[in-house]
């Protein structure tokens, strides 16, 4: 009985151990996902580390520097060598800490689409490009990353790992029940088929990491499909006939129309509203019964409306949805703006 009592210990040890968590600092934390496999995470981003006979290889970067230096100590505290950095998008909440990666001596890959994108902004560049797939070795054990189509943004890959069935889907993915999401980089008219393509390479996936909140399964492949899906509004919300008025306010990237606007504290409030925000590439064209204006933060919102965006140069309208909870924030970095919403339907 103590031979079987061991035996039944021994066998269920490994199973106790996945999704045990490892804090690194205060905002930083891993969790084991598989065998090989592990997931970072802090401030609600979230990573992978893949470690195969004493070899290492992680993709996506925390926010900070300090925090991807944290993560790099780490790994390198367990006596694993790191192979290279796998750099799925060139925003900061997958790149944020590059330049600690290259100061630390790692190999960085990326799409060649995200090179581009980093030296057009002034941003480090990723040392080796790929495109579309790159085939790397990890303590002799595959991993692919690979990239099938715009979608969060116009660069951002998945990374397979065969060994563990685990795909990182990134900012490609969505979690069960998150937002629309920041779609100020976004190509919404293909990302729905994007992440198709994806389940047809990584159906066989059984643990999904998306690149923000909680890992699932294949589900949220098809439930991201869903999400970016053009469909009808319906009877959701009504439209809203804007009526343009003697209301203007013109701001170095915001140009608002409105029947009345009144002000309380420091934000300012539009009624049956049409306001115009100003990118490098794109500007919105938002029409809303009410929008709150914040100029000191330059931040916009608004409950419900319509919103479109159109390509700066040629005046393209690249896309035209419905929404629910619109947050637009104007940044001073290469990112310049995120637009949020909680649901959207095109």
């Amino acid at each position: 009985m103590k031979v079987l009592f061991l035996l039944l210990v021994f066998i269920s040890c490994p199973f106790v151990l996945f999704g045990q968590e490892t804090t690194i600092s205060e905002e930083l934390k891993v969790i084991k996902l598989a065998d090989h496999t592990y997931l970072h995470t802090g401030n609600d981003n979230n990573g992978v580390i893949f470690v195969h006979r004493g070899e290492a290889i992680i993709v996506s970067t925390p926010e900070t520097e300090q925090e991807t230096r944290n993560l790099i100590d780490w790994v390198r505290g367990q006596n694993w060598k790191i192979v290279g950095y796998i750099l799925d998008r060139w925003h900061p909440d997958a790149m944020g800490g590059i330049k600690a990666v290259h100061q630390a001596g790692i190999q960085t890959y990326a799409n060649e689409l995200t090179q581009s994108i980093c030296k057009e902004k002034g941003l480090p560049i990723p040392h080796i490009g790929f495109h579309p797939l790159l085939e790397l070795k990890v303590g002799g054990e595959k991993v692919i990353a690979h990239y099938l189509g715009p979608a969060h943004t116009e660069d951002g890959i998945v990374v397979w790992f065969p060994k563990d069935k685990i795909l990182f889907g990134g900012n490609e993915v969505r979690s069960q029940g998150g937002w629309y999401g920041n779609i100020g980089d976004a190509n919404l008219k293909e990302w729905s088929n994007t992440i198709s393509n994806v389940k047809e390479n990584y159906g066989s996936a059984e643990i999904v990491v998306p690149g923000h909140g909680k890992y699932g399964g294949v589900e949220l492949l098809d439930y991201t499909i869903n999400r970016y899906k053009p469909s009808k509004w319906g009877n959701i919300l009504t439209t809203h006939n804007i009526q343009m008025s003697p209301v203007f306010q013109d701001y170095d990237r915001i140009f608002e129309v409105a029947q009345s606007d009144s002000v309380a504290g420091d934000k300012r409030y539009l009624k049956e509203a049409t306001v115009f925000v100003k990118h490098s590439q794109k500007y919105l064209k938002i029409m809303s019964p009410d929008i709150a204006h914040n100029a000191t933060k330059k931040m916009l919102s608004s409950d419900s409306g319509r919103l479109q965006i159109y390509h700066k140069a040629t005046n393209e309208l690249m896309d035209d949805l419905y929404y629910k909870q619109l947050y637009v924030n104007l940044r001073d970095d290469e990112v310049e703006w995120t637009v949020i919403i909680k649901e959207a339907i095109r």
